[in-house]
């Protein structure tokens, strides 16, 4: 249960890569990021991100180089280089790591217990652990 409403998560696919290259391999129907200037490192942008984004189908896409959320309910166009195995969640993420010069591509399952898949071209590491929260930051 990591969502506000005490609902289990819905798996996420976070994209971090270059905003034009990636604008080509895929896109957000509805975007509740256009046209605003969200960055990763805003204060309150990842409770924002929480509640709109990472329960929602689709990926969410960060420009690697501003930190800009460029969108989220963004789907790869096409994911014939994820390959065949997984669902289409693991196949996108695989997909598109190796296009828009390959990009960063966090992926968790729907149930993922503490797992998170990183792909980066054609390279994959799965990171497993028991997630906790950060220590609070001193004042």
């Amino acid at each position: 249960n990591g969502l506000d409403e005490n609902r289990p998560h819905h798996g996420f696919v976070l994209i971090v890569g270059d905003e034009k290259a990636l604008a080509v391999c895929g896109k957000s129907g509805f975007n509740p990021f256009f046209g605003h200037d969200l960055r990763i490192d805003n204060p309150g942008a990842h409770d924002t991100l929480r509640r709109n984004a990472f329960h929602a189908d689709g990926a969410i896409v960060v420009d690697g180089i501003t930190g800009r959320v460029v969108a989220s309910g963004w789907f790869v166009g096409d994911i014939r280089l994820g390959g065949s195995g997984g669902g289409a969640r693991s196949r996108s993420a695989k997909a598109v790591a190796q296009q828009a010069g390959d990009c960063y591509v966090i992926k968790a399952s729907e149930d993922s217990r503490g797992k998170l898949v990183l792909h980066l071209g054609t390279k994959t590491q799965a990171f497993n652990g028991t997630l906790r929260r950060a220590p609070p930051a001193p004042p």
